[in-house]
């Protein structure tokens, strides 16, 4: 199969030990992948699978004033030089050993705090002390899903998944068919010619005048005929508009290509728009970093 059966990364800092890897997958994928890991271990494996989810608790402190709020429970340093993006670190915070990830799945900055199951209520409540002074609060999946949908960050189970090979989720620029280390589904993606996609995943602003927001599995229509789905939808803060991800036929993923999304029985406009929309925090404070070095 040419699907996409799983989405985990391993960053850096993900080797614990010279022989221990920590590997983080989605909560609601959690039994599903590590069957696949089980079922693709080799007979001879020189090694141990150990699911240590209900052992592990994550809290995540994310947005514009983040590094102020970690700096305020550490000695760690946290400037962008010193804790680079995906870096990720064995370190106190409020006293408690943590293990800091600088990733977020909203694009913005911020960390993600691995910890023992044990200490959440505790850490959480020290997270919120460190940042009373600048305003903090909880944030939940809607919220993420919008700034996510922005930053045009894929979902397994809905932009990525059995049904859509990597190519057709956008996912090329990430995959070296050719490299010399060979791995699974080598073989399936060297077959998969970029003519032959059946579609191709989009990001497309949505005029619904108010009406409701598109959420996912949205009919697409373009000339009265249904030419794909909706994955996720949100509204755009950023942009001041409703916005979805939506795999439709590769002659209708130009930029600014009209088509139609259906909620609740009415017809909406959409417009294939720039992927991603807006632009993550690395991505921006790279930028700022080069243009600020070239004015010398």
């Amino acid at each position: 199969s040419s699907g996409i059966n799983a989405e985990w990364p391993l960053r850096p800092g993900s080797r614990l030990d010279k022989d221990k890897y920590y590997l983080v997958t989605g909560s609601g994928s959690e039994l599903h992948d590590l069957r696949w890991l089980k079922q693709h271990m080799p007979e001879d494996a020189e090694f141990t699978l150990e699911n240590v989810t209900d052992d592990m608790g994550v809290l995540a402190v994310t947005g514009k004033y983040s590094r102020e709020v970690m700096s305020n429970m550490t000695d760690s340093p946290m400037s962008h030089e010193e804790f680079p993006f995906l870096e990720c670190r064995q370190m106190k915070l409020a006293g408690f050993d943590v293990q800091a990830t600088r990733i977020s799945y909203t694009g913005e900055l911020g960390w993600e705090i691995h910890h023992d199951a044990k200490d959440t209520g505790a850490l959480y409540r020290k997270i919120l002390e460190a940042g009373a002074d600048y305003g903090i609060g909880d944030y939940g999946t809607y919220a993420t899903n919008s700034l996510r949908i922005e930053k045009g960050f894929r979902g397994w189970g809905a932009e990525m998944n059995l049904d859509k090979n990597p190519y057709e989720a956008g996912l090329g620029p990430f995959i070296k068919p050719n490299k010399k280390t060979k791995f699974i589904g080598q073989e399936a993606c060297q077959k998969i010619s970029q003519n032959d996609l059946k579609c191709k995943l989009v990001v497309m602003t949505v005029d619904t005048h108010g009406f409701v927001d598109p959420e996912g599995n949205e009919t697409v229509w373009f000339d009265n005929k249904v030419v794909g789905n909706t994955t996720a939808g949100a509204w755009s803060y950023n942009s001041n508009t409703s916005i979805c991800m939506a795999f439709l036929p590769p002659h209708l993923t130009e930029l600014g290509t009209n088509v139609y999304v259906e909620l609740l029985g009415r017809r909406f406009k959409a417009t294939v728009v720039n992927d991603p929309l807006y632009e993550t925090e690395a991505v921006r404070t790279r930028n700022m970093l080069k243009k600020e070095a070239a004015s010398g």
